[in-house]
């Protein structure tokens, strides 16, 4: 099997998965996450470089 080909069906299994109302719900608690973690990191970022 061929990487595109591996990597298509990747891509098709993590639509079909997003399309149900559970794939739908853990996107939206992953973003959160992800935002989440983006914003503690760039306050603690900010902390750091301003206390120099």
């Amino acid at each position: 099997m061929n990487k595109l080909k591996q990597l298509s069906g990747y891509y098709y299994a993590v639509m079909n998965y997003l399309r149900t109302p559970k794939g739908r719900h853990d996107a939206v608690d992953y973003a959160q996450a992800a935002a989440l973690i983006a914003a503690v990191a760039g306050i603690v970022w900010f902390i750091i470089t301003c206390s120099r």
